[in-house]
Formats: C-alpha cells, sequence, structure tokens
C-alpha cells in the first residue's frame, strides 16, 4: 500500500500559527525601511556620487590638456630663444609672462605660443631687460644760480667738491657786504668738475654787481648756456654789461641770454630833443609824397618812411605824433578828412614794417596850420605834409 503526503493548505498551517499568517522577514528595526522612499534616497545617493565622480574625472582631464600645452608652450618658447618668459594655460588660452631681452621683440614670443597645437589665444605683459654693457652714467648737477640784492646774495645749485663750493663762498664774500647764503649750494660725488668755467663766471658776477645793485646769474654747464638779468636805468650800462655777457659766454663756449634791460623810467628830455634833431633832419627840404587828390604813398613817399623808422627804432620808448597837414585850396571839410587818412595811412606803413603802434599820436589838422603861405604853389607845396613830433611824458 502506498502511502501519499499529504499537501498542507494555507489553512491548515494557520492553525499552527494561531489563525495569524506568518509576518514577513524584517531586516530592521524601523518598519518604515520598506517605504518607496527608501528607494529614492539610495537612487539620489547613487546619482550624486556618479556626478562627483564624472566632474573629477573631467577635472583631471582639463588639468592633463593644461599641463600638456604649458609643457609644450614652454619648448616653443626655449626654442624661440625665451627661456625668461613663462606659460600658464586656462584650458586652451595661455598667458605668458617674464621677461625679454632688448633685442628681441615680445611680439616674438606671442607667435612662437601662438603656433603650439591646440592653444586658441595668447595673452599677458612681458617687460624688457638690456643686455651688452651698459653705458657709463653721466652724474649731473643743478645750475650754478646767483642771485643778489642789498648787498647780500644767494646761491644755488651744484658743485663738484667741498674745496670748489669753499672756494665759491671765499671770491664772493668779498663782493657782498651784507653776506652770503649756501644753504641751497650742495656737492654731488661724481659731478664733472667745473674749474673750466667756474671761476670766469664768478669774476663776471663780481663786475655786475658793482654796477647793478640787484641782479641775477645763472650758469648751466649741462645745457652750456649764460644767463644774466638786471635792470638799470641807465642805456649805455645796459649795453655794456650786456655785451659783456656776451662776451663772457663766448669766452666758456656756452650759449647767452643777455636780459639785463632799461628800467621803465621814460626817456629824459635829452633823449626826446635828440630824436627831434634827427627827425627834422630827415624831413628837411622833402615831404612824404602822396598820390594826387589821394592818400596812397608814392614811392619816394615810402623810401622816406624808411628813413625815419630806422631812426625811431633805435629810441623805442619815446612816445612820437604823426599829423598831417594840408593846405588851404577845396573844401575845409574835405582837407580836414584827407589830413587825418594821409597821417594813418603814415601809420599803417611804420607799423607794418615793425614798429610799435602803442607809441604813435596819431592826428590831422586839416589846412589850420600852415608853416607858408598858401597863395604860392612853393607855400602851399610846404602846408601839404607830414610832421613827426617826438613827445615828452609827463
Amino acid at each position: 500500500m502506498i502511502t501519499r503526503s499529504k499537501g498542507r493548505s494555507v489553512s491548515d498551517v494557520s492553525k499552527y500559527t494561531s489563525g495569524r499568517p506568518s509576518a514577513a522577514p524584517r531586516f530592521g528595526e524601523d518598519a518604515g525601511d520598506d517605504s518607496p522612499m527608501s528607494s529614492v534616497g539610495f537612487v539620489l545617493t547613487f546619482l550624486v556620487g556618479f556626478i562627483i565622480l564624472a566632474i573629477a574625472s573631467v577635472n583631471f582631464g582639463t588639468a592633463t590638456i593644461e599641463a600638456d600645452i604649458e609643457s609644450r608652450s614652454v619648448r616653443a618658447l626655449n626654442a624661440a630663444g625665451y627661456p625668461d618668459v613663462a606659460a600658464d594655460a586656462a584650458g586652451t588660452s595661455v598667458v605668458l609672462s617674464g621677461n625679454y631681452t632688448t633685442e628681441q621683440t615680445e611680439d616674438g614670443a606671442f607667435a612662437a605660443v601662438n603656433a603650439v597645437l591646440g592653444v586658441s589665444d595668447v595673452a599677458g605683459t612681458l617687460w624688457p631687460v638690456s643686455t651688452g654693457e651698459l653705458a657709463a652714467i653721466e652724474v649731473t648737477g643743478d645750475a650754478f644760480d646767483i642771485t643778489w640784492t642789498a648787498n647780500a646774495a644767494t646761491i644755488a645749485g651744484s658743485v663738484s667738491t667741498a674745496d670748489k663750493l669753499a672756494f665759491v663762498e671765499e671770491t664772493l664774500n668779498t663782493s657782498f657786504a651784507g653776506g652770503i647764503q649756501t644753504d641751497n649750494l650742495s656737492t654731488v660725488e661724481g659731478l664733472e668738475d667745473e674749474s673750466a668755467w667756474l671761476g670766469t663766471s664768478l669774476s663776471l658776477v663780481q663786475r655786475i654787481a658793482a654796477i647793478l645793485p640787484e641782479g641775477r646769474v645763472i650758469v648751466d654747464p649741462n645745457s652750456r648756456i649764460l644767463t644774466v638779468s638786471g635792470e638799470t636805468e641807465d642805456k649805455t650800462v645796459r649795453d655794456e654789461l650786456n655785451e659783456l655777457t656776451r662776451e663772457t659766454a663766448g669766452t666758456l663756449g656756452f650759449d647767452v641770454n643777455p636780459a639785463i634791460r632799461l628800467l621803465d623810467v621814460g626817456p629824459t628830455v635829452e633823449e626826446v630833443e635828440e630824436l627831434q634833431v634827427d627827425l627834422d633832419e630827415l624831413i628837411e627840404g622833402k615831404v612824404v609824397e602822396f598820390e594826387v587828390k589821394s592818400f596812397d604813398l608814392t614811392d619816394t613817399g615810402k623810401i622816406l618812411l624808411d628813413e625815419i623808422s630806422a631812426a625811431l627804432s633805435l629810441v623805442e620808448e619815446i612816445r612820437v605824433e604823426i599829423a598831417g597837414h594840408t593846405d588851404s585850396r577845396g573844401d575845409d571839410i574835405e582837407n580836414q578828412l584827407l589830413s587825418e587818412q594821409r597821417a594813418n595811412a603814415v601809420f599803417d606803413y611804420l607799423v607794418v614794417g615793425g614798429a610799435d603802434p602803442e607809441r604813435f599820436d596819431v592826428i590831422g589838422f586839416g589846412e589850420t596850420q600852415p608853416i607858408a603861405d598858401n597863395e604860392t604853389n612853393a607855400g602851399r607845396a610846404r602846408n601839404r605834409r607830414i610832421q613827426f613830433t617826438a613827445l615828452l611824458e609827463e
């Protein structure tokens, strides 16, 4: 007899379990571990990890590319003769820094890196450095500058040694009773010896200071120029001192700026009278000719005015009146107008020739101031005239 085992149904099993279905296995203490949100968290964690890994891989790849570009760029720079230029890559862009010699060009370094495969653009700044033997440095000082007033002098500038400074003080102390001030006179080591010009310049200062109560002498050995300035009331003294300055500069081989000028005190009576004599002599027996019934100068009239202009240029500080006159023929109003027009024509001619327009007074007297008889041709000719009068300032 064959015995068969009987399979148990769920109902059969339940009776062994107090009528309750068997519980599913539990892997943790929290029943929520088996919720759908637990699965989402796991997926997110996996994705974040994957992204981090991917970024790390990209960065590692980019760093490798940049290192390769930098390495090849430096090799290109060395091959082109730029060993002191560094190359830093940012992606495929390269930034250069460093130095190049004055025998090279900055563009050469940029061109070398631009030619490297994979480089998209090149930027940066390079600095040139000198190569070869350096030129000797020439030491230069300040111009030697002496200003004096009220018997006292102030000296500024540079000299080469303390002995030269002492020489300056000893030489000029005898010329200025009020003493000298040398706080701004210094010694400069390496300065070219000034023996070729110092003694001569100090002698010039002594000679001018003995005549002018105030003045200034500047000796600039760097620009090789001598400047002397001051004021005097005496024209002869001015001319003599300016000529002395020119002679001294010529001795030194310097350019010159003689700037001693006349004080603005006006001309003397003697100077005004002397100019008037010169003007009268120039126009004696002559007239400033105009075209008939016109204020246009003739060629003969222009020649006479050129001579008058030359005389006026010798004493530019003296004012001069230019007066126009006519004879009595014709209408007196027309004669007045014509005299003014002719006087202004003379004024214009002198100013165009270089005269200062501010020194002239221009006036027309018409027929009102005759110097001869208007009843004769000779008299009327004398009355048709331009008259120059040197003026004494009040």
